[in-house]
This record gives structure tokens, C-alpha cells and sequence, in this order.
């Protein structure tokens, strides 16, 4: 895949998440963030349209000012708001997955706006790019950024394995990931599944992490051991300039 050259910081802000960053923001189960770069990219949409939609007046983002929406997988805690986001802004291009059910590629359709199906990674916006559909238990994409400091990883659920998720966005980040953020999916892990994942993320070179949603207090808390002082808390509000 042909990549374009430097084209300087992005932020990335956590709209949606269970754990809370900023106490004047709304926690809830599920995941969305907004990267902001050429283009604004919402990533996932949390599970309740309206709560997303407080949390970004919140923080003065206007949802028209969106102009592509990307879904990790068809769970409802990430794509619940999506219905109410495509009632206000239409005019968004969304990245779903072939596996998506028929039920919500009609409902985005019904709305007027225009979808896509990805399975391999592409570039969809400016220094964005998805790492197309990879195989797991559940099928998922994730975003991958290029900014200043490099290529960051952001993941819905990583249901296939955050490792497996690495794997396929190292493939477009040149060969490594900075830094990662979102949920791990290791909740429900024992605590030698949450060790070897952790150790294998920094095997791949995953010099940064930011767990949060489904990623469990015990991963939370390894990862914070083996990290130290790259280890960074996330939640909802949580900013990141790259």
C-alpha cells in the first residue's frame, strides 16, 4: 500500500468509554473516539446515541464537522449511536465490514448515507487508515494514525487478539506501533492470558498503551507494571496529541 509523507500531529479524544477521564463528561459501557487530523474520523459509536452526543457538546465538537465514520464490529455498545448520528448528519461515509448484518447496512442506506465495505487496510482519510477486516471470534477492524511520533493503533474491542490486531496494523505502520490505545477485550482473561498478551504487545514493539473499556482492572493494572511510566489512564475526555 502507497502512503503519502509527513503530514504532522493528529489528536485523537475519547468520547465515549466506561471508564471516566474528565469528571464533567458522562462514562458509560461501550467505545468511540474522534480523531482529528485533515479530516475529523469518528471511530465507533458508543451504545446510546444521545449520552455520545452530550459528551461531544461537551467538549464543543460539532457533530457535522465528521466526515467519516469508521465501525470496529457490529457489538451494540459500538454501533448503538450510530442510527442517531446519521439522523443529523447524513453526509458521512461509513467504513463497516462485509460481515455487518443486512439489518444495519439498510439502516444506514435508510438514513442517506453512503457505506463501505472494508477488507483490506486502506487509507480513508489523511493519515488514516483501517486495518481492513481481520479474523477472530468476532471479525474487527481498527484505526491506525500516522502523526509526528509515529503510528498509533486505536481498537474497539480487539476481539481477534489485541496481538493478531498489532500484527495487522504493523503492516501499514511500517513495521510498528507507538502506541495503543482502546479496549483489549481481557476481562474476562485469566491473569496468564493477560500476561501473555501484554508481554507479546511489547514484544511487537508497542512502546505506549492506553487501555480502557473492555481491557478488565487486572489487565489495567499489569499493564501499568509492565509500561511504568508509558503505561497512560485513559477514559472518557482522555486527549491525545501524536
Amino acid at each position: 500500500m502507497e502512503k503519502k509523507e509527513e503530514r504532522g500531529a493528529v489528536k485523537v479524544t475519547i468520547l465515549y468509554d466506561n471508564f471516566p477521564f474528565l469528571s464533567e463528561l458522562l462514562p458509560s459501557h461501550g467505545f468511540s473516539c474522534l480523531v482529528e487530523g485533515e479530516e475529523k474520523v469518528l471511530f465507533d459509536t458508543g451504545e446510546s446515541g444521545p449520552l455520545l452526543f452530550k459528551n461531544m457538546e461537551l467538549l464543543g465538537i460539532d457533530p457535522l464537522s465528521i466526515s467519516r465514520v469508521v465501525i470496529s464490529h457490529e457489538h451494540y455498545d459500538h454501533i448503538g449511536g450510530l442510527g442517531y448520528l446519521l439522523a443529523r448528519n447524513p453526509k458521512v461515509v461509513v467504513y463497516i465490514l462485509p460481515s455487518f448484518s443486512q439489518d444495519a447496512k439498510r439502516e444506514i442506506k435508510e438514513r442517506g448515507a453512503r457505506f463501505l465495505e472494508v477488507e483490506r487496510g486502506m487509507e480513508i482519510a489523511p493519515s488514516v487508515f483501517t486495518t481492513g477486516e481481520v479474523e477472530g471470534p468476532v471479525r474487527e477492524q481498527a484505526l491506525v494514525v500516522k502523526g509526528e511520533q509515529g503510528f498509533l493503533l486505536i481498537g474497539g474491542c480487539c476481539h481477534p487478539g489485541a496481538v493478531k490486531m498489532v500484527e495487522a496494523a504493523a503492516l501499514i505502520g511500517n513495521g510498528k506501533i507507538e502506541l495503543l490505545i482502546g479496549g483489549l477485550h481481557l476481562y474476562q482473561s485469566s491473569d496468564e492470558e493477560i500476561m501473555q498478551t501484554l508481554q507479546g504487545l511489547r514484544q511487537l514493539g508497542v512502546s505506549k498503551i492506553a487501555p480502557s473499556h473492555c481491557s478488565g482492572f487486572a489487565a489495567l493494572d499489569y499493564a501499568q507494571k509492565l509500561w511504568g511510566e508509558n503505561y497512560i489512564a485513559s477514559g472518557v475526555g482522555k486527549s491525545f496529541n501524536f
